[in-house]
């Protein structure tokens, strides 16, 4: 049964999806961090945190972002973090393995939000398509910084 046949309908479940994301972030994000050991990413993971709630209420604010299926690329990126706490020494090897996690699954997130923003574009919903930019941008800045991160803990 299709359930999204226009282009309003996909624009709401690109929405919702990226309003689970967020709540897996805002979610899953505690856990996997008290197993880090560097302060920086430890940090940085936090303020993931309150970012990926606030992203949550703004989606939810939009009138679109309630409801919708689970987001399986992010669960499927923070499973790989539950994973490698589990199987990767405790340290700051443990440390890059989880901020390359985390990392993937804001690429997913970064993408998602520039298919939401055509998708809103295209429909002249340019004040959406703002919001939406500026929650982008914020993933884009927390993907960057884990990045430094990663090569910061890796000795480059």
């Amino acid at each position: 049964m299709v359930e999204t046949d226009t282009p309003d309908a996909l624009l709401t479940a690109a929405i919702q999806d990226l309003r689970a994301a967020a709540d897996l972030l805002g979610e899953r994000l505690g856990p996997i961090g008290r197993q880090v050991t560097d302060p920086g990413l430890c940090h940085a993971l936090g303020e993931l945190i309150v970012q990926a709630r606030h992203a949550s209420a703004a989606l939810v604010a939009t009138a679109r972002g309630a409801g919708g299926p689970e987001n399986v690329w992010m669960k499927g990126a923070l499973d790989d973090a539950t994973r490698d706490a589990e199987r990767v020494l405790a340290g700051p090897l443990l440390d890059q393995a989880l901020a390359g996690a985390v990392r993937k699954g804001l690429a997913a997130s970064v993408t998602a939000y520039e298919t939401a923003i055509a998708l809103a574009r295209a429909q002249r919903q340019d004040d959406l398509a703002g919001e939406l930019d500026q929650l982008r941008a914020r993933d884009v800045a927390a993907h960057g910084e884990l990045g430094g991160l990663i090569e910061r803990l890796a000795g480059v």
